[in-house]
């Protein structure tokens, strides 16, 4: 989404570059100020901006989730490494229960989001929110602003989880892991 005005679309293929101008015009149906129009464009990136923090969230816990799981096959069984394999199934908890509060994993279809016991996580009440913001002709209702709010505190807690995952148990467990199994190292984000 843009406000109205003139812009520029620009494209390169094959190292040649294209620029052409375009209009976007207000619906003429829609009569809104331009000052209620850039509040909804604000409040719809900064919408976005919460989706795009919480997959990314997802994206890494992912990626160290699945480094631990993969590592601790190869130690699992050597009855030297079982407090390692222990911290490491704990620290795979964690995500995954971090996991379950920030979307709903266990969905298959988009239905699966709401009929899964314990209902919409943040994603599924970030994401439509997000819809609505983007898809009006005004600026957020008060409602709206109180929602997102909420939102974004439960987004933030979640976050500040997951940093101390990053800053406490991921070392943690590589420490421990120096120790018991050397090859057996975690990279934070990195798959």
């Amino acid at each position: 989404m843009v406000l109205p005005g003139t812009y520029t679309a620009r494209l390169t293929v094959d190292g040649q570059a294209y620029s052409t101008p375009a209009e976007v015009r207000l619906d003429p149906r829609v009569r809104v100020s331009r000052v209620d129009l850039e509040e909804q464009l604000a409040f719809a990136l900064a919408l976005r901006d919460d989706l795009t923090s919480l997959s990314g969230i997802v994206r890494d816990l992912r990626s160290v989730r699945e480094q631990v799981k993969a590592r601790t096959a190869s130690v699992r069984g050597r009855p030297a490494a079982e407090p390692l394999v222990e911290a490491a199934d704990a620290l795979v908890a964690k995500c995954d229960a971090l996991e379950e509060a920030l979307h709903n994993p266990k969905a298959e279809v988009s239905y699966d989001i709401l009929a899964r016991p314990g209902g919409a996580r943040l994603y599924s009440r970030l994401a439509p929110l997000y819809s609505w913001a983007h898809d009006g002709d005004g600026r957020p209702t008060k409602g709206m602003r109180e929602v997102h709010a909420e939102l974004k505190k439960e987004l933030d807690t979640l976050a500040a989880e997951w940093r101390g995952i990053l800053e406490k148990d991921v070392p943690a467990l590589n420490a421990k892991a120096r120790e018991l199994a050397p090859d057996f190292v975690v990279l934070p984000g990195k798959g």
